[in-house]
């Protein structure tokens, strides 16, 4: 009797313990989740510089850099009362949204947008330098200086090859937490009837809301479309992006090319599907 309790009483807490590494095992699993609150923090600092890509193609393509010395440029499909203008001498186009301009897809802006150019953006080793002057999107303070150069143009494809640098990235919001951003990437950007379609590849850094140190890597291009970006959605349309933080791997699949906010995380122990806003 006393071996068959002392065999049972080996027995129990052999099961016990695997009882206890099975559930610390779960739990691992959990929290393997890493905070993907980062990735939201990169979408919603890069969306601010896609917004500004916007704004920047409208300006130059309605400037048409002439001979004119100065200029008011009409950029009301970007927001009706903003005032841009353009000088020829300078070679410098000032975009002032004021107090506050409301654009038809809900998105407000105020304050400068300071576009600096060498020339006319479809003439390869062409440059544009935008910086900010007290420039707000949905309360968002943006900064920072990011450089648009043209590398190298396709006429048969109607393509233009852009190298695109931000420098001190910066997002504040009203609360004053904020992310930052530093990035090189490689635009193909081709020209249509409906607008650009862009092709993006490169890697970027920078730092979460909560003070976290991130790098992006571009591993499937991303396609960002003009028409997305001017109804409000400028989530890519396809391609995969990959994080590293914390010594944890996450991508972030964009999806078929449909113009939605839909995104899949994948993470060590899961993955799931995210509208970023």
């Amino acid at each position: 009797m006393k071996k068959l309790l002392k065999t049972y009483g080996i027995g129990a807490l052999t099961l016990l313990v695997f009882s206890l590494f099975g559930c610390n095992s779960d739990t691992e699993d959990v929290l393997q989740e890493p905070d993907l609150t980062i990735v939201e923090d990169d979408y919603l600092i890069s969306q601010a510089f896609e917004d500004l890509d916007n704004i920047t193609l409208t300006a130059l393509d309605n400037s048409g850099l002439g001979a004119r010395i100065t200029k008011d440029i009409s950029i009301s499909e970007i927001c009706e009362t903003a005032i841009a203008t353009l000088d020829e001498t300078g070679k410098i186009i000032t975009i002032d949204f004021g107090a506050g301009c409301t654009s038809s897809n809900g998105i407000t802006r105020k304050g400068k947008i300071i576009l600096s150019y060498s020339g006319n953006l479809i003439f390869p080793g062409a440059k544009v330098v935008a910086t900010f002057n007290n420039y707000f999107v949905n309360d968002k303070k943006i900064e920072g200086t990011r450089t648009i150069t043209n590398t190298g143009i396709d006429f048969l494809t109607s393509s233009i090859s852009l190298a695109v640098k931000i420098e001190n990235g910066k997002i504040t919001w009203p609360d004053n937490t904020f992310v930052t951003l530093a990035s090189d990437q490689i635009r193909s950007v081709k020209l249509g009837n409906e607008g650009y379609d862009a092709s993006i590849t490169g890697s970027a850094s920078g730092k979460s809301r909560n003070g976290v140190n991130y790098t992006t890597l571009v591993i499937d291009p991303l396609i960002v479309k003009q028409s997305c970006v001017a109804s409000g959605v400028s989530v890519p349309g396809a391609g995969e992006l990959q994080f590293q933080f914390g010594g944890v791997e996450v991508t972030v699949d964009y999806g078929d090319g449909s113009c939605d906010k839909l995104v899949t995380i994948t993470y060590p122990g899961g993955s799931k599907e995210v509208t970023l806003d």
